[in-house]
């Protein structure tokens, strides 16, 4: 087993058992705004449409990040959740969307090869930019993601970012009610907690 996959299923407490779904509350954090972002075959998407009436696990990527427990991590945990949402039947009422921060390096058939190789399944599963790094601000603050660029010694951009591993529980009314680090993103816990969400409707 690989270093990734013991760490999401929680290799720092493996005795971890989630609490069942529906014996807890998770309360709205804030709400998130809706954007026009495009998707991996360059058309334009509207995350409202794209998440409406349904539970979304949001995740925020670059498909060149090098750090083996930052983004290819958190694309593995949403590999995971989406076998998971499958095998629970949760299909209909649950979207995934990873959004990359490299506006402009992940272009769509870069985003394109990345889903492949996490065999996403695009009924389930999406992946996105910001048209402009303006317009990926906007999404950045409204979540409360930090970005920051990584420059060698001369200013030079070095194709690097640095960034705080989070992926978001947003539910049907764009409201985040749980943000999950690296030691907590277990697929049994996320799926217990879109479990929850829904029994509230």
């Amino acid at each position: 087993m690989s270093l990734e996959e013991e760490f999401v299923k929680g290799v720092f407490s493996p005795s971890f058992t989630p609490p069942p779904a529906g014996t807890y509350e998770l309360p709205p954090l804030k709400r998130v705004s809706g954007f026009v972002l495009r998707d991996d075959t360059g058309h334009r998407v509207s995350t409202e449409r794209l998440t409406a009436g349904k539970v979304t696990v949001v995740s925020f990527i670059y498909t060149a990040c090098p750090e083996r427990l930052g983004c290819p991590l958190a694309s593995l945990a949403l590999q995971s959740l989406q076998t998971r949402v499958r095998e629970e039947g949760l299909a209909g009422r649950v979207a995934l969307l990873s959004i990359s921060f490299d506006v402009g390096r992940d272009t769509p058939a870069a985003l394109a090869k990345y889903a492949r190789l996490y065999g996403a399944d695009r009924r389930l599963w999406r992946f996105a930019t910001a048209p402009s790094e303006h317009a990926l601000d906007g999404v950045l603050e409204s979540y409360g993601q930090d970005r920051t660029p990584v420059y060698d010694e001369r200013g030079r951009f070095t194709g690097r970012y640095r960034h705080v591993l989070k992926v978001f529980l947003v539910d049907p009314d764009g409201y985040i009610r749980n943000v999950y680090s690296a030691g907590f993103l277990v697929a049994d816990l996320v799926v217990n907690d879109v479990k929850t969400v829904l029994m509230e409707r």
